[in-house]
């Protein structure tokens, strides 16, 4: 599935592009830091906590202090959710992990949009959330960014998502649960994002590396994407699909150290991730976050950057 298209799915801009199929479903407890995590290499994940496999979420469907969350974005999600999702999950539109407005200073979502949002999914400080979606996890990466933004620890991604899932012949239902509301409480962490400014003034330093997770096309500018194509001046393009093995599985640590210092990533760097719209980079995030590298998002990405003529392109 096209990146483009996954970002074009959310109703953030009612941008014109297909609609999109992507799962995205909250399924396990926190307390696994210590589970094995398939295809690593000889090095291991200096976070392995924040990922899942299928047979322990397998386990723990239906634990307590579990939520489970189907995100889908476009006009198909509700239907897909309908005819078939992962036991207990509760549906949310991936558009609602996302505001332009909010982005320009420096929130994924406003607090007060977080706080509504996922107190009526019935999280709260106690609850696990442990995302999957059908789309190379791009979807729950983004529910693992706000999340971990607004200062919930308890998050988690099913390796391989929904797919795997599916070709296990794991168990799905159609019927939608009853959820109790919670009291969310945000607590933002204002480093985890950078603005326009931001990353503007980190161009050219030694201590920050722009990463650009979108596809080669729109890196040169052959798909422009915005009122002006190309990237960010001196930004490496780590496309987000290049996170993952064929399985939709993220790739194993040296694998993906590898990918990041070949664009120039090193342990004393700080990683800034963009994309078109900030969800694709929400991949590129994650990925990072496994390998214990300081990284920050820039959230209002290329849709902001490209259509800023006071802010310098690069083709």
């Amino acid at each position: 599935m096209p990146a483009d298209a996954l970002e074009a799915g959310m109703p953030r801009t009612l941008m014109t592009r297909r609609a999109v199929l992507c799962v995205a479903v909250v399924l396990a407890a926190l307390g696994a830091a210590g589970a094995p995590v398939p295809g690593q290499g000889a090095g291991r994940y200096a976070n392995p906590q924040l990922l899942i496999e299928t047979d322990e979420g397998a386990r723990m469907l239906g634990a307590p202090g579990v939520r489970v969350v189907d995100v889908r974005s476009g006009m198909m999600g509700g239907v897909a959710y309908r005819v078939g999702h992962v036991p207990g999950a509760v549906h949310l539109d991936a558009g609602e992990l996302d505001d332009p407005a909010a982005n320009a200073e420096g929130f994924p979502i406003r607090p007060e949009a977080a706080a509504a949002l996922f107190g009526r999914l019935g999280v709260d400080r106690d609850t696990t959330v442990v995302a999957y979606d059908d789309g190379g996890s791009v979807l729950a990466a983004r529910l693992f960014f706000v999340l971990e933004y607004y200062g919930h620890e308890r998050v988690r991604v099913l390796n391989g998502g929904f797919g795997k899932w599916r070709r296990e012949g794991r168990p799905l239902e159609s019927a939608a649960p009853t959820i109790t509301p919670s009291r969310f409480e945000p607590r933002p962490r204002r480093d985890l994002v950078a603005t326009a400014a931001e990353v503007r003034a980190s161009l050219g330093k030694p201590e920050a590396c722009v990463i650009d997770a979108r596809s080669p096309a729109e890196f040169t500018a052959r798909d422009q994407g915005s009122a002006r194509g190309g990237h960010i001046p001196g930004a490496a393009n780590v496309e987000w699909t290049s996170t993952m093995n064929a399985d939709g599985t993220f790739k194993d640590p040296d694998a993906l150290r590898a990918v990041f210092e070949a664009a120039g990533l090193r342990p004393e760097r700080t990683a800034m991730v963009y994309c078109q719209s900030g969800m694709r980079s929400s991949q590129d995030y994650l990925a990072l976050r496994l390998l214990g590298v300081r990284v920050r998002n820039y959230d209002g990405s290329w849709m902001e950057w490209g259509s800023t003529p006071a802010l310098p392109v690069e083709k």
